[in-house]
């Protein structure tokens, strides 16, 4: 192990050392197309049997293969990391299955997309995770969740583990009307559906944002979007709207040129 040469041995001894990540072979069981542009593929494994799903929005890491393999390589904890690793949110977990969905959007770029245009029954990929979840505060008078196509499977985990007394307002950029697709929920929910068609991606998430008319009483917010956009509505949030920051989770899923965005950030920089 590798200290600090800063500190002293004691204090390097108090240092927290990073758990390492648990990878775990999964392979495809079934694959159902939702919509045009959004595809679930359901794995099955002896490994998910110790897999511990902790809640909503929570992630996972999923290894693809390399061109050449037929499945991707387990990691080396000590060896670099895997080129082709993407960050999703685990759509459903059954332990008794053991079963995990994962949803994958179809943008048609990347080796992500790639794979799940063309995911077939038996194929194989490697699972790291999950990682951390979204807490939702139970005592809070309502909650808007504001995402695009990347964000509706976070969404709607937060949406199905809502408590029947909190409202819920959801506003959801898609590409078109094809595109829209029932969300469940104990909740009261008021959902508003957005079609860019050939605009910029979540520019017009911003302005319904912008519009959107906040309620009385204590809520909290969760928007899941493109980093830079994200970014701005978060300050929309914090600076015009006055919103305090524990109240809010902002998450950057996607950056424009970045096929590899990382899933830790959360505007806060």
């Amino acid at each position: 192990m590798t200290t600090n040469p800063s500190l002293n041995p004691t204090q390097a001894a108090r240092v927290p050392q990073k758990p390492r990540k648990v990878f775990r072979r999964i392979k495809v069981t079934r694959v159902k197309q939702l919509t045009p542009h959004m595809v679930r593929v359901t794995f099955t494994g002896d490994d998910l049997a110790a897999f511990a799903w902790n809640g909503p929005a929570a992630h996972i890491k999923l290894i693809f293969p390399e061109d050449g393999q037929s499945e991707p390589s387990m990691p080396d904890p000590d060896g670099p990391r895997p080129t082709r690793i993407r960050t999703y949110t685990p759509r459903r977990f059954d332990p008794s299955a053991p079963e995990l969905d994962v949803e994958f959007v179809l943008h048609g770029v990347g080796p992500a997309s790639n794979w799940a245009a063309q995911a077939q029954e038996g194929q194989v990929l490697v699972v790291g995770g999950p990682g951390r979840n979204y807490e939702i505060d139970r005592s809070a008078d309502w909650i808007l969740l504001v995402g695009d196509d990347t964000a509706i499977p976070a969404i709607s985990t937060i949406l199905e583990a809502l408590p029947a007394t909190m409202k819920a307002y959801v506003i959801l950029e898609v590409s078109d009307a094809l595109e829209e697709r029932e969300l469940n929920s104990p909740a009261q929910v008021d959902i508003t559906w957005l079609h860019r068609g050939s605009a910029q991606p979540d520019i017009i998430l911003e302005q319904a944002l912008r519009n959107f008319q906040l309620p009385a009483g204590d809520g909290r917010v969760y928007v899941g979007a493109e980093a830079s956009v994200m970014r701005r509505m978060r300050q929309y949030l914090l600076k015009d709207l006055g919103l305090d920051a524990s109240r809010i989770i902002t998450r950057g899923y996607w950056k424009v040129g970045d096929t590899n965005y990382p899933d830790h950030d959360y505007g806060t920089d």
